[in-house]
C-alpha cells in the first residue's frame, strides 16, 4: 500500500491518489489535489488564494509553511466592498465581496515552495491530473453544485466569473453540465515551466493589476512581487500522553484550539453526548472565546504570543471560569495524506468565498479574504499592510511516542477549532474510528449562541435554552466545516457535510 488521500472531492482525492500511484511522496500527492481543487470544489478554494501546510517526516521536527493572504496597502478611501449573504438553513451568515475584498494571494507560491523543498516528481507531472480535468471537463458532484448555487451572487456578480462558471449569460455550471477551464489548464502548464514568477511578477500580476485599477481594487503588481513564504515553527503541546502539533500564530485557529483542549484536559466527559459532553465543550469553547478576546486578537503578529499556552496559572484561572460557569448549568477544504514511508501531510486552503473577479488568462477566482468578518474582527481595513491576514485554518497531527496517530484539519471558517477539537476528542477520548469521529454530530459556540447538529435529547436541548440560545440544525449541516484526515495505519475519513472522499493506493 502507498498511502492514502482524504480530501473535500472525489475527483481532489483522485488525483492525489494517482499521483501516489505514479511513485510520488505524500507531498507531492497533497500539491496534485490543491491544484486540482480548485476544478473539483470551485466554491471552497482557488490559486487567488491562501492556505497553510503542516508536514511531518519521519525522525525530523513538523514544518509549517505559512503561504496565506497578505493585506495590501489601502491606495483608495473607498474600494469595491460590498455585503452578500448566504442562508445555511439555520443560520444566515454576511460575506463582502468586490475587488476591494482581494487580499494578496500566496498558494502559487507555496505549491512553488513545498515542491523545490519536499518534492519527488516534476511539477509537470503532478499538474497532470488537473490539467486533465480542466482542459477534457469534470462533472461536478450534486453536493458541489449545490454549493455554487449557495454561493450564486458571488459567481454571478462579474462577466469574468460567469465566463469561467456559467452555462451562459444567465445560469451557473450544476452537476448536469461538463464543467470545463481551459485557460486554468494552460496557466498550470506555463506555471510548471516559468515558475510562480509568472503570477507575481509576470503577465497574470498586470492582469490582476489591471482588475485592481478598473474596478476599485488595491493590490498592484509591487505588492505581489513583495510575497514570501514564511515557514514557521508549529504549536507543540501535550494532551494527557499525547502531542499535538498544530498552525501557530498569526493563525488564530491554531492556538485557539490548544487553549480548548488544555481546559477539556481537565474536565471529565463522562459519555458521547450526554449532558456532561454537551454542557462541556459548549463552556470550553465560550472560555476559549473569552481567551481570545482578552489575549489573541489584539497579539496575533507577536512572536511571544504561543508561550502564553505555558503560562499554568492562566490556564488555572480560565479552568476556574469555565467551571463556574458549569455549575450554573466557522469557505475552505482540507486535505490529509500519509505515505508509505510516514510522511504525513495536512494543508488547508481557502479563496473565502471568492471575490467575484477571476484572472481572465488563467481562469483564477480571486480571493476575498478582506472581507470575511472573522478574520476582520476590529472592522474592515484596520490590518497593517504587509503583514498576513489572520486565519482560523489549523492543519493539526496528534502524535503518539513520536509517531503520527492523527492527521487532520478543518475548512469552516469560525468553526473550524470546533470541527477539530471535537474529531480529535471522539477519536482519542470515546475510540471513535476516523469516520466516526468526523461524522459524528457537532456543537458550535458563538457569540452567545450555541448551534447543535441532531439528534440531541430533548432534555438536553431544553436545558440549553435556559442559558443560550439555540440554533438547531435538522441534519448534518457544511455551516459545521468538512474535516479530513489520515492515521498512522494508513486509514483515512472524510465529512459527509461536503461530499469528501478517502481513496487508499
Amino acid at each position: 500500500m502507498k498511502g492514502v488521500v482524504a480530501a473535500g472531492d472525489k475527483n481532489s482525492a483522485q488525483a492525489g491518489a494517482d499521483i501516489l500511484k505514479e511513485g510520488g511522496n505524500a507531498y507531492d500527492a497533497a500539491l496534485a489535489v490543491m491544484l486540482a481543487a480548485p476544478i473539483c470544489e470551485p466554491l471552497f478554494t482557488s490559486l487567488g488564494g491562501g492556505g497553510f501546510l503542516l508536514g511531518l517526516e519521519k525522525d525530523k521536527k513538523p514544518e509549517l509553511y505559512d503561504f496565506f493572504v497578505e493585506v495590501p496597502k489601502k491606495r483608495l478611501s473607498e474600494p469595491e466592498f460590498y455585503p452578500i449573504y448566504v442562508d445555511f438553513g439555520a443560520a444566515i451568515q454576511e460575506f463582502h465581496i468586490g475587488a476591494g475584498s482581494v487580499a494578496i494571494p500566496g498558494l502559487i507560491k507555496g505549491i512553488e515552495k513545498v515542491h523545490k523543498e519536499k518534492c519527488t516528481l516534476p511539477l509537470s507531472k503532478i499538474i497532470e491530473p488537473a490539467v486533465k480535468y480542466a482542459r477534457e471537463g469534470i462533472f461536478l458532484s450534486p453536493m458541489q453544485a449545490s454549493f455554487v448555487k449557495l454561493l450564486e451572487p458571488i459567481f454571478t456578480s462579474t462577466k469574468s466569473s460567469m465566463d469561467v462558471y456559467g452555462i451562459d449569460d444567465k445560469n451557473l455550471i450544476d452537476e448536469t453540465h461538463l464543467f470545463k477551464n481551459p485557460q486554468y489548464a494552460d496557466f498550470l502548464e506555463a506555471f510548471a515551466k516559468e515558475g510562480a514568477r509568472l503570477f507575481y511578477e509576470g503577465e497574470v500580476a498586470s492582469e490582476i493589476e489591471k482588475i485592481s485599477k478598473e474596478n476599485d481594487g488595491l493590490i498592484y503588481k509591487e505588492d505581489l512581487k513583495n510575497y514570501e513564504v514564511i515557514k514557521r515553527n508549529p504549536i507543540d503541546f501535550k494532551y494527557k500522553d499525547y502531542e499535538i502539533v498544530t498552525n501557530p500564530p498569526p493563525s488564530g485557529g491554531g492556538i485557539l484550539i490548544a487553549f480548548t483542549m488544555k481546559l477539556l484536559e481537565q474536565y471529565d466527559l463522562k459519555d458521547f453526548r450526554s449532558f456532561e459532553y454537551v454542557k462541556g465543550l459548549i463552556e470550553s469553547f465560550n472560555t476559549t472565546s473569552d481567551f481570545r478576546r482578552e489575549h489573541v486578537d489584539e497579539f496575533l503578529h507577536d512572536e511571544k504570543l504561543k508561550d502564553i499556552l505555558f503560562n499554568d496559572r492562566l490556564i488555572k484561572n480560565y479552568c476556574t471560569t469555565m467551571h463556574s460557569r458549569l455549575n450554573l448549568w466557522g469557505n475552505t477544504t482540507h486535505l490529509s495524506v500519509i505515505d508509505e514511508k510516514g510522511n504525513a501531510v495536512s494543508v488547508t486552503t481557502t479563496n473565502g468565498e471568492g471575490s467575484g473577479h477571476v484572472i481572465p488568462s488563467s481562469g483564477i477566482m480571486l480571493n476575498n479574504m478582506m472581507g470575511e468578518e472573522d478574520l476582520n474582527p476590529h472592522g474592515w481595513f484596520a490590518w497593517d499592510e504587509g503583514i498576513r491576514l489572520p486565519s482560523m485554518m489549523a492543519p493539526t497531527a496528534v502524535l503518539k511516542d513520536g509517531h503520527p496517530e492523527l492527521i487532520l484539519g478543518s475548512a469552516g471558517s469560525n468553526r473550524i477549532r470546533s470541527a477539530i477539537t471535537s474529531t480529535i476528542i471522539n477519536n482519542l477520548e470515546y475510540g471513535m474510528n476516523l469516520n466516526e469521529s468526523i461524522n459524528s454530530p457537532r456543537i458550535h459556540f458563538e457569540k452567545g449562541v450555541v448551534c447543535v447538529e441532531p439528534e440531541l435529547d430533548m432534555a438536553i436541548r431544553n436545558e440549553l435554552e435556559k442559558h443560550y440560545k439555540l440554533q438547531y440544525f435538522d441534519s448534518l449541516n457544511i455551516f459545521f466545516g468538512g474535516v479530513q484526515a489520515v492515521n498512522g495505519s494508513l486509514e483515512g475519513g472524510c465529512d459527509s457535510r461536503r461530499g469528501a472522499c478517502v481513496i487508499k493506493v
